[in-house]
């Protein structure tokens, strides 16, 4: 399957380089200073978890042009910045499947309206991370030697199709575990339910996890911010939650909850997946917190502790 990977940030980089080592044929596209040092030096990471190093020669483009052909182009943008991004893609009518990756709580109806609904599929990542003097700095398992995170991944309609089950082969190839939902938009909005009350918490700290880890009426307040989201989603007709995980937050009592993130949030992997992003994109979820805001604003369930994380990000 010949693969876009469109986007050379940690994500990016990080999925480019574990398919480009199982020997799949992968293209990734940089931009500026980041395509020059990938044509000059390669593919540079270091697994946080476990301190190592990783190199791999990638085959590097500053452009998709209209006559390129791809099976799967991976597009690993974040969500406020692909204006521009569906309008490149658009000109090109020989791209077969585009799989977006990343957090989306509105749907999407502008990535219909800007290309091919038979072509599109949607999902989200397993792993995080960040880009220093041009190595990038990951991890996308909880702790050293335990099981990766899985890619979650859907089609729009929900239907299982060869396409998907190409895909998700084409990662596991590489040693990536693979999610498959039936109901992705659904799943990325109770991920966002979820993940904006803590990235929001982590602003009041600077992005620091590990202080925010040990501010307990903050964790409080995140736990129930989180269970407001789960409200206004099942109002609004989302009532299928996946997976299990999503299940076991909404049915686990506030106690518990808070305990669970609290070791998470006092963990490597918390630093490395969650401060990171959330240090170098603040207009992601400044803007995610406003699209939810605009789902619970169809509702008449309150949120208290969502307005007051919602705070810390303005």
């Amino acid at each position: 399957m010949r693969t876009l990977v469109f986007g050379a940030g940690p994500l990016g980089s990080l999925y480019a380089h574990r398919l480009i080592q199982a020997g799949n044929e992968v293209t990734i596209l940089a931009r500026g200073q980041r395509y020059e040092q990938l044509q000059a030096d390669g593919l540079a990471l270091v697994d946080e978890m476990t301190g190592a190093k990783e190199e791999s020669s990638a085959q590097v483009v500053d452009e998709l042009r209209p006559e390129d052909e791809y099976d799967l182009v991976i597009v690993l943008i974040r969500k406020n910045k692909l204006s521009p991004i569906f309008k490149i893609l658009a000109a090109n009518d020989f791209l077969k499947n585009i799989l977006f990756m990343g957090n989306n709580a509105l749907g999407f109806k502008s990535y219909v309206d800007a290309l091919p609904e038979k072509k599109l599929l949607f999902g989200f990542p397993g792993a995080g991370g960040g880009v220093d003097e041009h190595v990038v700095h990951c991890a996308d398992r909880e702790k050293p030697g335990g099981k990766r995170k899985p890619i979650t991944i859907g089609e729009i309609d929900g239907e299982m199709r060869d396409r998907t089950q190409a895909i998700k082969s084409l990662f596991e190839t590489a040693g990536i575990p693979v999610d498959l939902t039936q109901d992705i938009d659904g799943w990325l909005k109770y991920h966002v339910a979820l993940v904006s009350p803590l990235v929001n918490a982590l602003y009041k700290h600077d992005c620091d996890n590990y202080a925010l880890a040990k501010d307990k009426a903050t964790m409080r307040a995140m736990v129930r911010a989180a269970k407001e989201g789960g409200r206004v989603l099942h109002d609004l007709g989302y009532t299928k939650r996946q997976p299990f995980q999503f299940n076991l937050f909404y049915w686990l009592p506030e106690i518990l909850n808070v305990k669970a993130i609290e070791g998470l949030l006092g963990s490597k992997f918390a630093e490395v997946a969650f401060a990171r992003h959330a240090r170098a994109a603040r207009d992601e979820f400044g803007e995610l917190a406003d699209e939810f805001q605009s789902l619970v604003e169809q509702t008449s369930i309150a949120t208290p502790n969502i307005n007051l994380l919602r705070g810390y990000v303005d």
